[in-house]
């Protein structure tokens, strides 16, 4: 039963994931990524000019030539075997719109990331910044959901987010059975859900917390974008835990006012 855990979260992952990707690329910017690639592309042919006429007036700067020649030193010779978007954020204003793109480029010995910020206004396309960032391997192996070589923390946020739903699921259940004189419905409410959020990245082992947020049944996962790293998060189960404490006590207090009433009747 505990092997099976971790391949069911794993199937869960992979299914998450397949949705994700599918929902992500509709909104990818189409037009908007092949023009960031063509910025690459001519970055790769050293055709500097095009770039530095596409650049912000403000980036225009006197060392700009050799800024260029080296980002151009980053990529590989030859063309790549394939290029993805792995990172697509778009931000429309009123008077502009800026598109957050980044790039994975993969050759045969190596992976570069091409992180390019474009901004469209009055039907003009503005590059606005453009960076290389050489990889030694893809994001999404990077990212992948996997238990080889993860720390015990792993394991542990793990189980947890397997126990604290079934915590929760179990208070429910009496929740929904017990009689309430008034008001059953919030108390189903505050049993489903857990407060304050510890969110959990799994590539990194890193932590965030987000005191003022709830999760439904107490723990849930995500992957930020396409191949970027799923995120768990935990929260406390204080719903579940208050009502069991109260039902605990009410049977207890029962009980207590049951027995004068049996010695009585003796």
């Amino acid at each position: 039963m505990l092997r099976l855990v971790p391949l069911l979260l794993a199937a869960a992952v992979a299914l998450s994931g397949c949705d994700q990707a599918s929902l992500f690329d509709r909104f990818i910017p189409k037009d908007e990524v092949r023009q960031a690639q063509d910025f690459v592309a001519k970055l790769a042919a050293h055709d500097y000019p095009a770039i530095e006429a596409a650049l912000d007036p403000a980036l225009r700067t006197p060392d700009l030539r050799g800024k260029l020649e080296q980002m151009a030193g980053i990529l590989p010779a030859g063309d790549p075997k394939s290029v993805h978007t792995v990172g697509a954020f778009t931000l429309t204003t009123a008077t502009a719109t800026t598109f957050s793109l980044t790039l994975e480029y993969e050759y045969p010995t190596a992976w570069i990331l091409a992180a390019l910020v474009l901004e469209k206004r009055d039907g003009q396309l503005t590059l606005k910044s453009f960076q290389l960032v050489p990889r030694s391997q893809s994001m999404e192996v990077e990212n992948r959901f996997t238990l080889d070589g993860k720390a015990p923390l792993h394991y542990v946020v793990l189980a947890l987010a397997v126990a604290i739903p079934l915590f929760i699921l179990f208070a429910l259940v009496l929740c929904v059975r017990t009689k309430f004189e008034k008001r059953k419905w919030l108390w189903v409410l505050f049993v489903a859900v857990g407060l304050v959020q510890f969110q959990f990245n799994w590539t990194s082992g890193d932590w965030q917390i987000r005191p003022v947020s709830f999760a439904l049944f107490g723990a849930g996962f995500v992957r930020s974008g396409p191949v970027g790293p799923w995120i768990f998060t935990l929260a406390v189960p204080v719903g579940a835990i208050v009502f069991l404490l109260r039902r605990r006590a009410q049977r207890l207090a029962g009980a207590a006012s049951a027995e004068p009433e049996s010695a009585a009747q003796a």
